[in-house]
């Protein structure tokens, strides 16, 4: 039955050539469909691994507490606030590394402490702060099309600071 097949197929000379110039214009469409699915897979993965990586930070920056030993709200010291932030905010977005990290101490007193700190700007005890993080995702197919290729994602979560106890001057 194969060999039938494949008689059928080589005894017709008008059709030599015609099914690889098909295959190479469907498969051409074929192939670029499936890599922008994968390209917008992983933009939606980007988008949602950046938002989580921020609120888990927001959420750790609430409690007042830094991960080093020390003073958390002296600039530059041991346990500053903002770099223990913006690690934890690098660390959740580990495959989708942010191009900056702000956090803001957007209502509140946002106190400054000792040696002109501010733990970063993550405000004291009941302070609202913001943490944003922003990436720029480079896409393979889909931006020779559209964009220029660029696709800025920024993720922000705002968060009230829990009543931790005061930093001591």
């Amino acid at each position: 039955m194969i060999r039938r097949w494949i008689l059928r197929i080589r005894k017709n000379p008008n059709d030599s050539g015609s099914t690889m110039v098909e295959f190479a214009l469907v498969g051409t469409l074929f192939f670029l469909l499936i890599f922008a699915v994968i390209d917008f897979g992983f933009l939606f993965y980007a988008e949602v691994t950046l938002q989580n990586a921020v609120r888990q930070a927001a959420r750790y920056a609430i409690t007042g507490n830094c991960t080093n030993t020390g003073n958390c709200f002296v600039n530059g010291g041991t346990g500053n606030r903002y770099s223990t932030i913006v690690q934890i905010v690098d660390d959740y977005a580990f495959a989708v590394p942010p191009t900056s990290v702000t956090i803001t101490c957007i209502l509140g007193s946002c106190p400054g402490y000792s040696g002109g700190g501010t733990g970063g700007n993550a405000g004291g005890p009941q302070d609202t702060i913001q943490v944003t993080a922003h990436y720029t995702f480079h896409p393979v197919v889909i931006g020779k099309f559209f964009s220029a290729g660029n696709y800025p994602i920024t993720a922000s979560a705002t968060f009230k600071n829990e009543s931790f106890p005061p930093p001591v001057n």
